[in-house]
């Protein structure tokens, strides 16, 4: 067949590697479909037919006056040339990219029952794992039970002595005393006035009005005869009728830093020897973590120093 001579508004859209391209390339694709679209408007025109109402040109269209035998040839001609040098390969490689996108699949569904194999396999194989460490264990627990059954019996008998009771006993009926106090720091010593009142109006400014039961300072003021800029005041203790309380009062404690006269006030709970000490601690290690971060913020929650990014 000879080559045709497109017409330059067929050419123009055409890549003429695509004849030669062993490869599928979808830009050709895009191409053919401009061309034919290009064509059929020609046609359309010619004939009177709506643009891109493909679906009505006819031979009846093609034999219309208006349409003349050089149109015919011509748009045969391209046609020809258009399916024979691009189109016929593009399908080609289509049909090839087809081909091996087949043998991949089927290489896929090898490679996923070969998985699926292997797992089950290992799924085999961590059961009886699994199976022989529990047999160890329960020979394990068995015989484990016996021997902390014999040292519990003999512990038992410790710790349920007389002496033992009463201590434990003393120490839960502290600790549930403890829990409906406050102790206050820093408040000033007013002869004049009483210290349930003195109590009451620091309590008002955290908008708190419990129920005092009884109220105390702890110690002597040993340092009466100083100035008021360096007397140590002595410390309070508030007990409260119950420990919801207690709980409002200290989650509001902060609000006095911000009070005028009441800034070196400070409220806390009432801990035991050695809570106190424990809690010394921390206040410790929060100072260290202040001076070595000071970039960030550190608080005291739940017997632990914690740091956050301010």
């Amino acid at each position: 067949m000879l080559e045709p001579s497109l017409n330059n508004t067929y050419r123009d859209v055409l890549d003429d590697d695509m004849r030669d391209d062993e490869k599928f390339n979808p830009v050709y694709v895009e191409q053919i479909f401009e061309a034919k679209t290009r064509i059929f408007d020609e046609m359309c025109k010619a004939t009177g037919t709506p643009d891109t109402e493909y679906d009505e040109l006819s031979s009846a269209k093609f034999n219309a006056r208006s349409v003349t035998k050089k149109m015919l040839a011509d748009w045969l001609e391209a046609v020809c040339c258009i399916f024979d040098k691009y189109t016929t390969p593009v399908l080609a490689n289509s049909l090839k990219v087809a081909a091996d996108l087949d043998t991949m699949k089927d290489e896929k569904i090898i490679d996923q029952k070969k998985i699926i194999d292997l797992q089950e396999k290992i799924i085999e194989k961590k059961e009886a794992e699994l199976q022989s460490v529990k047999t160890v264990v329960q020979t394990t627990v068995q015989s484990e039970i016996k021997s902390y059954s014999s040292v519990l019996k003999n512990t038992c008998n410790k710790a349920l002595a007389p002496r033992r009771m009463q201590a434990a006993l003393k120490t839960a009926t502290e600790e549930d005393g403890r829990s409906k106090n406050l102790i206050i720091y820093g408040l000033e010593e007013k002869k004049e006035d009483k210290l349930e009142d003195e109590i009451l109006e620091v309590l008002s400014h955290l908008d708190e009005k419990p129920r005092i039961v009884s109220c105390s300072r702890l110690g002597k003021d040993s340092t009466a005869d100083k100035e008021p800029t360096k007397r140590n005041f002595q410390p309070i203790r508030v007990s409260l009728s119950g420990t919801d309380h207690v709980r409002q009062i200290l989650n509001k404690t902060r609000k006095l830093r911000t009070v005028e006269g009441y800034t070196r006030v400070y409220i806390c709970p009432d801990r035991s020897p050695d809570q106190r000490v424990s809690h010394k601690k921390l206040v410790e290690e929060l100072k260290q973590k202040r001076i070595s971060e000071p970039s960030k913020r550190h608080f005291i929650r739940n017997n632990s120093v914690f740091s956050c990014d301010t």
